[in-house]
């Protein structure tokens, strides 16, 4: 686990909400994007559902969970929340 200054955490929290709320609308757009974008202009249909359901619905899935991945793998830290000086004391006092 990292240790951080508070204002260090601060940032880290702010970035990793920056970049989810950023997935989230890029998930979001997808999902209206082709969903709404294909249905009236796509005939295809695949096991009896047309393409724009298979790319907006299933296709979303994926798309949040690859950018799930990249958040973990890139953009999140593990590092705890407690203040340095709160916890050492807490720890010394039990």
């Amino acid at each position: 686990m990292e240790k951080m200054t508070k204002e260090q955490k601060d940032r880290q929290i702010r970035k990793e909400a920056g970049a989810t709320l950023i997935l989230f609308f890029i998930c979001m757009f997808w999902h209206i994007g082709f969903g709404w974008g294909l249905s009236g202009s796509c005939d295809v249909t695949i096991a009896k559902l047309p393409l724009w359901w298979w790319i907006s619905t299933p296709g979303v899935f994926v798309v949040g969970l690859v950018g799930v991945l990249v958040l973990l793998k890139f953009v999140f830290k593990n590092f705890s929340l407690d203040d340095d000086e709160n916890g050492e004391e807490a720890n010394h006092a039990n």
